[in-house]
């Protein structure tokens, strides 16, 4: 997604049924749209030695077997909703059906092929994605961006990107405004400038509340420059518009969400006073959004979630 602002190869982490018919229907579309090559990964568990009947020596038999089962399954569910979504691609040519640890094999994948974009499914409900564990350890590991489909995918006609004017944040408003003009969306930018009780807080030595005059002097600093980063930001003709809001930064975005088709995140923020985006905002948004999020990787820099 680094140049063109979309993906050129997606692989999508896809545990079947059908709550995973989103995400995988969000890959067939951003094929369509952009030409990106697209595999599935599905993960089985084994089942342990002693597990097998009593006879633990079946156990590399009984996997092959459990293997092959799930191949042909997962592939006929991908073949129809293929077929439904009106696509010609061979899906049973693009699945790997692979054992051992789902985020270990998505994470570990995802760098052979040189994906630039996982995407994975819903995160609410017991089974593979669930955020304790999988999800989680993905967006921890992962080489490339995640896109995470909590719904029945749509047009994207709305993106909002939270901004804390990091380059982080700003390389992620490039992406995002780059996705924009290819899928004829709008973005909105938005700042959350954080409540005095937070500022202060993640700022060791200062007091929870301060002076009233000194809190009003740093909000009109910081609208200041998100208002110059946005003007100074070239947008190549995307249509866009602009937020300021004040609170914690994940309750912002999730009450905005609701009227936007995807939210767009960068990497890593700042603290304190600028108010980091990612870390456990991140997670919170992604934990609770009803809307599509795409968390933007840093090309030089590794993840950091708290």
């Amino acid at each position: 997604m680094r140049n063109e602002g979309h993906p050129r190869h997606l692989l999508v982490g896809y545990e079947g049924g059908e709550a995973a018919e989103g995400a995988a229907r969000a890959a067939l579309d951003m094929h369509r749209r952009f030409g990106a090559a697209v595999e599935f990964v599905h993960v089985v568990d084994l089942p342990r030695p002693e597990d097998v009947a009593g006879r633990p020596d079946r156990v590399a038999e009984t996997g092959a077997e459990i293997e092959a089962a799930a191949f042909d399954h997962v592939a006929a569910e991908l073949e129809a909703l293929a077929a439904d979504c009106g696509s010609d691609l061979a899906l049973r040519d693009r699945l790997l059906v692979a054992v051992g640890h789902p985020a270990r094999v998505i994470v570990e994948r995802a760098a052979e092929v040189g994906a630039d974009l996982i995407v994975m499914g819903p995160h609410r409900r017991r089974g593979v994605f669930d955020f304790g564990s999988t999800a989680r350890a993905i967006l921890g590991k992962a080489p490339c961006d995640v896109w995470m489909q909590p719904r029945a995918q749509r047009a994207v006609e709305r993106i909002l990107v939270p901004l804390d004017l990091s380059e982080e944040s700003l390389a992620a408003l490039h992406i995002a405004s780059s996705m924009a003009a290819a899928l004829g969306a709008r973005v909105t930018a938005l700042h959350c400038f954080p409540p005095p009780d937070l500022a202060y807080a993640a700022s060791p030595g200062y007091p929870v509340a301060g002076p009233t005059y000194a809190v009003e002097d740093v909000r009109k600093l910081a609208r200041q420059e998100f208002e110059e980063a946005v003007a100074g930001f070239d947008w190549e003709g995307v249509e866009h518009d602009q937020r300021f809001s004040e609170g914690r930064p994940a309750d912002v975005i999730l009450e905005l969400s609701a009227g936007y088709d995807l939210i767009a995140m960068g990497s890593h923020g700042r603290t304190g006073l600028a108010a980091a985006v990612l870390g456990n905002v991140a997670y919170a948004v992604l934990k609770q959004s009803e809307v599509p999020v795409l968390c933007i990787r840093h090309p030089m820099r590794d993840w950091l979630l708290g």
